[in-house]
């Protein structure tokens, strides 16, 4: 008896030392995104150039002094753990200069932003018009472009701290390392609140399940935020989960949140609605919760004044050069997206039909349809079985923002597997312990709540908070197995997580396409850098600038001529670029 006590607390203190280390792991990167806003937004505040590097050095250094002055982990942990935070932040940017974002959006705007802020560009005093006059290190906009309506005024946090790697490595590739850092931020923070109620086999599992969001497979090598936008949103919620109202507020777990609603609020204009839902659900819930307790006046106080800080510096001081900015030149916080002067960017994306129908009737008609691009005047949406697979479906997952079928070729099977499942086990399990209510209702408000003010959830990169369901499904499959332990649980979890995976398997087959590709085109630019009188030809959109800072970060000389004919290509990728060389 005593023996098994023993070996339990020595689990136990294993288990808590395992997650005191990958959690202030997660802390350091918070750390690190958080300060690179800060101190941006500063030196910008401050009109001061050429600080991207101090930025750099500073967000690097600062917390690891903090971690090593900390009295949390032994030496031997606090080695590990800087060690990975290092590579993460110093080596893996360098491995990513290998892949290349081959889409329309990484190529137009996020490139074109990122390499502005990286050659100086302030974004609160200066127009991008007016900063590419006299900068000779970026490629000049057309003027016939409107490229700066979304550069100027969308959210940024993803380009400034794409643009502090990139002014790091000299290459404009590296900064999309972000999607998987912060990937594995989520699977650290997923893993060790998973193993609180769950064993390790599963906890990994589905925290393995999480991570991999098809909007963050399809767009993990890419500038796209949506699938980061899913990240943070799970992530969000877990770290409010850890929020206890009536102790003195935790400063390291209050970091990490005002870190990643500062991202999320900056990422986009939906960011912004999604993370201020996550936080008004949690708040509301406390007030309503603790509303008998005797120091309830206190708890009020303390979460208002601790969210208040979060969004204060998401919105006024990370996001002036968005909310603020617009709000002062164009009386509208989210210009050019929403008010009377808003630019329409959803009609000539969705299909014809979708215009005369509901949201809910344009999700399921997208939900129970071959995955493809459909837009607006070239064909409908077709429906299909959901257990069949067509190649043409597999193929189009190449596409970052595939507007039908977004969440994969298999993953209408999952939906009707799993939502009734889900709203069993929630029942099931409510009458048996009502106490883990607050962790099936908050995440579920805040999922529905924020999905249905977004509108447009037919599109999957829009919601890719929806795909939680089908991971909150497995998570209370394995947690029911602590009341009842059935062969049709068992049978159930195996067919839900064999058609999660199935529905997975061609994002794989094309990320795996995609590295191969890209050993392709590493191999051609090397060749290209010795090679002379290349001359360039964009084909298709002629706004994809950010093909032209690849090429010159790997040192290719080049002169662009538009009248190439097709039969003296050389190269020709996805990519629309064409390259003829003069023998």
């Amino acid at each position: 008896m005593k023996k098994n006590k023993k070996n339990k607390n020595k689990k136990n203190a294993t288990i808590n030392e395992n997650f005191n280390s990958s959690m202030n792991l997660f802390s350091l990167l918070a750390g690190y995104f958080l300060l690179v806003l800060i101190f941006f937004s500063i030196f910008q505040f401050l009109n001061v150039k050429n600080t991207l590097g101090l930025v750099q050095i500073l967000s690097i250094i600062v917390p690891i002094i903090i971690y090593l002055f900390r009295n949390v982990d032994n030496k031997k942990s606090k080695i590990y753990v800087i060690v990975v935070y290092l590579f993460l932040l110093l080596i893996l940017p360098f491995i990513y200069n290998k892949t290349y974002d081959l889409t329309v959006d990484g190529n137009s705007y996020h490139k074109t932003a990122i390499a502005f802020i990286k050659n100086g560009w302030n974004p609160i005093y200066e127009t991008s018009r007016h900063f590419q006059k006299n900068n000779s290190n970026v490629v000049k906009i057309d003027k016939s472009d409107k490229m700066d309506l979304w550069v100027e005024h969308y959210p940024k946090a993803t380009w400034i701290i794409a643009a502090v790697i990139y002014n790091m490595t000299g290459n404009i590739e590296s900064g999309k390392c972000i999607t998987l850092i912060l990937s594995i931020m989520l699977f650290i923070i997923t893993y060790n609140l998973l193993r609180k109620i769950l064993d390790k086999k599963w906890s990994m599992i589905i925290s393995l399940v999480a991570v991999l969001n098809p909007i963050v497979l399809v767009q993990i090598f890419t500038y796209y935020v949506d699938g980061i936008m899913g990240i943070l949103f799970l992530m969000e919620i877990l770290l409010l989960f850890l929020v206890n109202p009536t102790e003195k507020t935790n400063k390291i777990l209050w970091m990490c949140l005002i870190s990643i609603c500062t991202i999320f609020t900056n990422i986009k204009y939906t960011g912004l609605l999604c993370s201020g839902v996550i936080a008004a659900t949690f708040y509301f819930y406390w007030l309503i919760k603790y509303r008998k307790d005797i120091d309830y006046l206190r708890i009020v106080k303390r979460l208002t004044l601790n969210f208040t800080i979060v969004f204060s510096i998401a919105i006024f001081l990370v996001g002036a050069n968005s909310y603020v900015k617009n709000t002062i030149d164009h009386k509208n916080p989210l210009y050019p997206i929403v008010g009377k002067d808003k630019v329409d960017i959803i009609t000539t994306m969705q299909p014809k039909s979708f215009e005369n129908k509901n949201m809910f009737e344009n999700y399921f008609i997208s939900l129970f349809s071959k995955t493809e691009n459909v837009s607006y005047g070239s064909k409908e949406p077709t429906l299909k079985l959901p257990i069949k697979v067509y190649w043409s479906e597999v193929e189009e997952l190449y596409a970052a923002d595939t507007r039908i079928g977004g969440f994969g070729p298999l993953y209408a099977l999952v939906f009707i597997l799993t939502i009734p499942v889900f709203i069993y086990l929630v029942v099931k399990i409510l009458r048996k312990k009502k106490c883990v209510s607050k962790y099936i209702f908050l995440p579920i408000i805040a999922i529905l709540l924020s999905s249905l003010l977004i509108k447009e959830i037919w599109w999957a990169r829009y919601v890719p908070q929806l795909y939680l369901f089908q991971v909150g499904t497995l998570v209370l499959l394995i947690y029911m197995r602590k009341y009842t332990k059935s062969k049709i649980n068992n049978a159930v979890t195996l067919v839900i997580l064999v058609a999660i995976s199935l529905n997975l398997l061609p994002f794989g087959y094309i990320k795996y396409n995609e590295l191969n590709g890209f050993k392709t085109i590493t191999k051609d630019i090397n060749t290209m850098k010795n090679m002379k009188n290349l001359k360039l030809k964009l084909g298709g959109m002629s706004d994809l600038y950010g093909y032209f800072y690849t090429l010159n970060d790997n040192g290719v000389k080049y002169t662009v001529k538009n009248n190439i004919k097709d039969k003296n290509l050389r190269y020709m990728y996805s990519w629309r670029i064409g390259v003829e060389v003069d023998e």
